[in-house]
């Protein structure tokens, strides 16, 4: 199974704060505990977290970043976790400023994540990926947390 994993970097170069002000991510394809492929997205002002959770009026908002399943930022608000949450993605708050590291711990099960974190997704028949949570009481997070 492939898990697609999207990175917060608003340079293009570090994982960046503000999730939902972001407009650069890179966008990996892991497969068979390896990366396939990373792309880089660059959205336009009306694709970014922030004009879907405020400023969309829709009945059902859609977002091109619900299409991945993990979401590695410098920073996301309780908020912004909890609505990707339900749409079934999981979002991370990491220290690590290294896009392909960050990956690369993600697939090893040696990221370190902070608060807030998502407990929501069910990745049943995806790849199992761990998380060390630092706000959780250190317990490690698999994708079925």
């Amino acid at each position: 199974m492939k898990t697609i994993v999207a990175v917060t970097s608003q340079n293009k170069k570090t994982v960046t704060k503000h999730a939902g002000e972001c407009r650069n991510y890179f966008i990996y394809a892991i497969e068979n505990n390896k990366i396939a492929s990373r792309q880089v997205w660059e959205l336009h002002d009306n694709e970014i977290l922030k004009y879907t959770f405020h400023e969309d009026k829709s009945v059902n908002p859609k977002n091109v970043l619900y299409d991945v399943d993990i979401l590695l930022t410098g920073s996301i608000g309780r908020g912004g976790v909890n609505r990707l949450a339900n749409q079934n993605v999981t979002a991370y708050v990491i220290k690590e400023k290294d896009p392909d590291t960050a990956v690369e711990k993600l697939i090893k099960g040696t990221l370190e994540a902070f608060a807030p974190v998502s407990h929501h997704k069910d990745y049943s028949n995806k790849d199992k990926h761990n998380v060390h949570c630092k706000n959780c009481n250190g317990h490690q997070h698999t994708n079925q947390d």
